[in-house]
C-alpha cells in the first residue's frame, strides 16, 4: 500500500475509534445524588469488628429494587452514587478490594433498573472522627499530601473494576470538591491542574475509555472550573466537566449545624432577595439573635455572631439574588465551554439543593426551580442533592415518601418532572 494510503487509512481508523469512544459515553440529563452514608460513621466505628462492611454503600441493605424502580419512574435517568472513598483508605489495600466489589455491585444493580451511574469518590475533609481526608490527599490547609500516592492507586483500582460495566451507563468521578488553590492568586501558580492530570492518568491506566467526570479546583465551584485550562484534556473524548452550585448560600445552607457561623442562626430567608423589605429584615435579624442568645453563652462569641448576622443579612439583600443572578453565573460556564469547544451536554451541574431544616419552604422550592431551569436553558445536565433514601424530610432530602422513594410533589414540579 502506498505510504499516503496507509496514512489516510490509519487516520480514518483513529477517527472512527474516537467517534466510537465518544458515542459510547453516557448521555446525562436529570440525576439525583445518593448520600455517602445513611447512618453516619467515623473511622473507628467503621473499622470496629462488629461493623457490617458487607453493605457498602449502606443503603444497599435498606432499599429494595421496587423502591429504586419507583425512584426511576419519578423521571431521573442517572444517579450520582456518592461513595466515601476515605473508608477505602481506612480499610487498607487488602480491605479496599471487597469494598470496591460492593460498589460495583451497587452500580450494576442501579444500571439493571435503567439508571446511568456516576461513581463519585466522595472524599471529605478530615475531622477528629474521620482522619485521613481530603487535605491529606491534596496537601491543602497546611496538611502534607501523605495519601496522594495511595489515592491515585485507589482511583486506578476503581477504574479497572468499572471498565467492565456498560460504557453507556458508567462514569467515574475521581474526587469530590477538591479544595485546592483557594490561596493561589494567579492561575500559573495553581496546583490543581497537575493533580487533575494525574488523577485522569491514574484512571486511564486501567480504563482507557471509561467516561470520567472532572472538575476545577476551589471546591469544584464555578470559579474553579472556569480558571482551569482544559486544553491538556482535549484529546480525551470521554470527559464530562462538572461544577457545584449552592448560591445564595445564605438560603441554601441556612440552619446548617456543622458550622457555628451566622448562617446557623439566620434562617428562613425569603428568595429571591428582593422579597425582603425593611420590616422583614428586622424580624429575621431579631429571630436570629434570639436563637444566638439561647445557644451561645460566651459574651464575646455572642457579640461576634450578632454582628455577623447583620452583615450576612445586609450582604444577602444587596446581592439581589434571584433567577437572573443564577443565569449570569451559568453563562460564565457556557462561555468557558464555548471558548474551549466543549459541548453543553458535556457539562454537569453535579450538586445543587437546599438544607431544608433552616429554609423557608417557599424559598427552598423557588431556589431549586430557578437553579434547575437555568441549567436546562444552558443545556447542562443536573443532579439534585440529595435523595434522602432513609431520611425523608431532613437535611437536603427531596423525598416526600422515604419508604416509596417518591419526591415531594412541590420538589417534583420544581425539578420539571411533574409531567414525566
Amino acid at each position: 500500500m502506498p505510504r499516503l494510503h496507509r496514512v489516510l487509512s490509519l487516520a480514518m481508523l483513529c477517527l472512527a475509534a474516537c467517534v466510537s469512544l465518544a458515542m459510547a459515553a453516557p448521555q446525562l440529563k436529570r440525576g439525583i445524588n445518593f448520600e455517602v452514608w445513611q447512618t453516619w460513621i467515623g473511622r473507628d466505628g467503621f473499622l470496629a469488628p462488629g461493623f457490617d462492611r458487607e453493605n457498602f454503600p449502606d443503603w444497599m441493605a435498606r432499599i429494595d429494587d421496587r423502591q429504586l424502580a419507583r425512584l426511576k419512574a419519578e423521571g431521573f435517568d442517572f444517579v450520582r452514587l456518592d461513595i466515601d472513598s476515605a473508608a477505602m483508605l481506612w480499610a487498607g489495600d487488602d480491605g479496599a478490594g471487597p469494598l470496591i466489589d460492593h460498589v460495583v455491585t451497587a452500580t450494576a444493580r442501579l444500571q439493571a433498573l435503567g439508571f446511568a451511574v456516576i461513581v463519585d469518590l466522595h472524599l471529605l475533609p478530615a475531622d477528629e472522627e474521620r482522619p485521613e481526608g481530603l487535605e491529606d490527599v491534596l496537601g491543602t490547609n497546611d496538611h502534607p499530601p501523605v495519601l496522594w500516592d495511595r489515592y491515585l492507586g485507589l482511583v486506578t483500582r476503581v477504574a479497572a473494576r468499572l471498565a467492565v460495566l456498560p460504557p453507556d451507563l458508567t462514569l467515574l468521578e475521581p474526587i469530590n470538591e477538591p479544595n485546592q488553590d483557594w490561596n493561589s492568586h494567579f492561575a500559573l501558580t495553581d496546583r490543581w491542574p497537575d493533580q487533575l492530570a494525574a488523577l485522569r492518568a491514574a484512571a486511564r491506566a486501567a480504563a482507557p475509555t471509561l467516561t470520567l467526570v472532572l472538575t476545577g479546583g476551589r471546591s469544584g465551584l464555578i470559579d474553579g472550573l472556569i480558571r482551569l485550562d482544559p486544553a491538556p484534556f482535549a484529546d480525551d473524548p470521554n470527559i464530562v466537566w462538572t461544577f457545584h452550585y449552592y448560591e445564595p448560600m445564605a438560603v441554601s445552607h441556612a440552619g446548617r449545624p456543622w458550622l457555628d457561623d451566622a448562617s446557623r442562626y439566620l434562617t428562613h430567608l425569603p428568595y429571591p432577595a428582593a422579597l425582603i423589605d425593611d420590616a422583614t429584615g428586622k424580624a429575621l435579624a431579631r429571630d436570629a439573635r434570639q436563637r444566638i442568645a439561647k445557644a451561645v453563652t460566651a459574651p464575646k462569641q455572642r457579640k461576634a455572631l450578632n454582628a455577623a448576622v447583620g452583615k450576612t443579612l445586609a450582604d444577602y439583600r444587596a446581592s439581589d439574588a434571584g433567577p437572573a443572578t443564577i443565569a449570569t453565573d451559568f453563562q460564565r460556564i457556557s462561555d468557558w465551554a464555548a471558548e474551549n469547544n466543549i459541548p453543553a451536554d458535556r457539562i454537569l451541574l453535579g450538586e445543587f439543593g437546599v438544607y431544608q431544616d433552616g429554609a423557608d419552604p417557599a424559598a427552598r422550592i423557588a431556589l431549586i426551580e430557578a437553579t434547575r431551569a437555568a441549567a436546562e436553558r444552558q443545556g447542562f445536565a443536573w443532579a439534585i442533592f440529595t435523595a434522602g433514601l432513609t431520611s425523608a424530610d431532613k437535611a437536603f432530602s427531596v423525598m416526600g415518601d422515604g419508604k416509596a422513594l417518591t419526591l415531594e410533589p412541590k420538589v417534583k414540579a420544581a425539578l420539571g418532572l411533574a409531567n414525566r
